[in-house]
């Protein structure tokens, strides 16, 4: 029970005088200066409620725009993808929807944001009232961990969610800046190194370039352009070179027929192997085989000789 209240405690110090009945439809996860909170199902009775306030900081990722706020008199209608912000102790009003609302709200305590914002180059007190920004991509993302660290409970919870606390700060605080990062070479590079691992794990199926993007979580064309600029090479370039790579060492190994070099490799077919093979290297599979055979009985024999 005592829990119970102290988790009710961190949510009123965020929200304001609200009650268990108005949060029944609102899944919430808070830590000391930092909650989340999630309709499902339906409203939140209390952000219902006429002229009500927060005593900290709001900031709402609108996932639809089926919700809209009551603010100065003026409606202001959810945009989907971006962020509603909202500085304490202003009175607004969600009006009733007849869909259930889709957003995560986020309220940050007063001190905690300030104090953050600190660090950035702002002249004068940053004072929100109802602007949309658009969200930093790496924002929903710690949301989400955010929201799974809370429902763990494991031990270092805490630590933990204040590092997060203090990540989804500076990312609403770089987003209502429009600070973006000039270049994110070091998560590509993570990203490609991803897709090369996840290549050479399934070389004998079928891989694509949306395959490949879909891993590195880039469309299509700006993954490729990535990838070169990381390799030197095109994407599917580097995947017939390390297919050919590996059918180069299984060839010279011997105990596999070239269909089933060809299978294990991913070029379907023994006349697509030899094909492709002779394309790169102007000899074929067997040829190639044949060579290496001979190459090594004269080794052989001098070997023999020279002793």
């Amino acid at each position: 029970m005592r829990a119970k209240e102290k988790e009710l405690g961190k949510v009123r110090r965020l929200v304001g005088r609200i009650t268990k009945k108005q949060m029944r439809y609102v899944d919430s996860f808070v830590a000391d200066d930092v909650g989340l909170f999630m309709p499902v199902g339906g409203a939140c009775f209390y952000a219902l409620t006429p002229e009500h306030t927060h005593p900290a900081y709001m900031f709402i990722l609108h996932f639809n725009e089926q919700t809209a706020v009551k603010l100065d008199g003026r409606i202001r209608a959810a945009q989907s993808g971006k962020m509603f912000a909202l500085s304490p102790e202003i009175a607004h009003q969600e009006l009733p929807s007849d869909s259930p609302p889709r957003y995560i709200a986020i309220l940050i305590e007063r001190k905690f944001f300030e104090n953050q914002i600190r660090q950035y180059p702002v002249n004068e007190k940053i004072f929100l009232r109802g602007e949309f920004y658009d969200a930093n991509d790496t924002l929903l993302p710690l949301l989400k961990r955010f929201m799974i660290e809370t429902d763990n409970k494991v031990a270092g919870s805490e630590a933990v969610l204040y590092g997060l606390s203090l990540e989804i700060c500076h990312s609403i605080i770089r987003s209502i800046l429009d600070l973006k990062p000039v270049n994110d070479r070091i998560s590509s590079r993570i990203e490609i190194d991803r897709v090369i691992e996840h290549i050479h794990a399934v070389l004998g199926e079928k891989i694509t370039i949306e395959k490949m993007a879909k891993i590195a979580c880039m469309s299509p064309s700006h993954f490729s352009r990535i990838f070169k600029q990381e390799t030197g090479i095109s994407p599917m370039d580097y995947l017939n070179r390390i297919r050919m790579d590996r059918a180069k060492k299984l060839l010279l190994a011997g105990d596999k027929s070239i269909t089933e070099i060809a299978i294990e490799c991913g070029f379907g077919s023994s006349s697509y192997l030899s094909a492709c093979f002779y394309k790169r290297f102007k000899i074929s599979p067997s040829l190639y085989c044949k060579k290496d055979r001979i190459s090594k009985k004269k080794n052989s024999i001098l070997k023999a000789l020279s002793r």
